[in-house]
């Protein structure tokens, strides 16, 4: 499998860049603001989320694409970076 892989979950809420089979970026809409995590999995739970995202086997996660995931990682940014 080639890395990385993009992912969002079915809300349109979280996109994710897989970058390797233990570690994913994040970026999550809530409300009107932006979280960003960077996730290296450690925990068996994470290890399985990793796993579910790229499988898209399930309805929470589905494919994405890198322009969709850069598109939400700038707009995020730009709501960090104008908090004092």
């Amino acid at each position: 499998m080639d890395f990385p892989q993009y992912r969002k979950r079915f809300d349109n809420k979280s996109f994710y860049k897989v970058t390797s089979f233990t570690t994913f970026e994040e970026v999550q809409l809530v409300g009107k603001r932006f979280l960003i995590h960077v996730v290296h999995a450690k925990k068996y739970f994470e290890k399985l989320q990793i796993q579910d995202m790229l499988a898209s086997e399930i309805d929470m996660y589905q494919m994405s694409e890198e322009k969709e995931f850069e598109e939400q990682w700038q707009a995020a940014k730009e709501y960090v970076d104008s908090k004092p």
